[in-house]
């Protein structure tokens, strides 16, 4: 094995309990060529994806398609569209190289939780890592700072998609929710690290 590539076997969901490996036998791989949809409004899975190979990419709802994360092999997705949940989310992924997919359907984890609880508790180490990822943003929406305040006008004026296109200069920005140019610009900073907002000139999305 590469370091361009990562091995079933080597998923956090089977650390501890080699065993469940048997139950993921007949899971399907999914080969993508550099450009095609992983996941997108077209292509919903009800599974975890597992990228075994290659390079992939998430992509924002808007036209332009942002590139908001990166993936390399081992990156897990799709984990918010399973279990209970309801309504239109659907991850927008796509290949960056040719790359393979192992997908994970969510009936088969739930067997898998029930007969290797371990796997469950792997799972939810999972997302408790990935709770805390969201944890930082939301301390940046809950408070009254520079980066609260503005996140909250630009989700506000922004449309459904989160696009906006801010017509002021940043000064009046600035002045208009009360706080400095120097404040300003690092609060925007604070914003594009915690990829809460992408920024190219006057154009702004929002992520909701």
């Amino acid at each position: 094995m590469t370091r361009s590539e990562i091995r079933l076997e080597d998923l956090f969901l089977f650390a501890g309990v080699p065993e469940a490996l048997e139950m993921a036998e007949d899971t399907q791989t999914v080969t993508y060529r550099r450009g095609e949809s992983i996941y997108d409004e077209a292509c919903r899975r009800r599974a975890l994806g597992v990228l075994l190979t290659g390079r992939a990419e998430a992509v924002s709802a808007a036209q332009k398609r942002t590139v908001l994360a990166s993936f390399a092999p081992g990156a897990v997705f799709g984990a918010a569209a399973l279990f209970g949940m309801e309504g239109s989310y659907v991850s927008r992924i796509r290949a960056i190289t040719d790359c393979s997919v192992r997908f994970l359907p969510e009936e088969l984890l739930e067997r898998m939780f029930l007969r290797y609880p371990r796997t469950a508790v792997n799972y939810i180490g999972f997302l408790s890592s990935r709770v805390r990822l969201l944890n930082g943003k939301i301390a940046v929406l809950s408070q009254n700072d520079a980066a609260g305040r503005l996140y909250r006008y630009l989700a506000e004026n922004s449309d459904e998609a989160g696009r906006l296109t801010v017509p002021v200069t940043m000064t009046r920005l600035a002045g208009s929710l009360n706080m400095g140019r120097t404040s300003l610009y690092r609060a925007m900073e604070t914003l594009e690290a915690k990829n809460l907002v992408v920024r190219k000139g006057d154009d702004w999305e929002v992520i909701k």
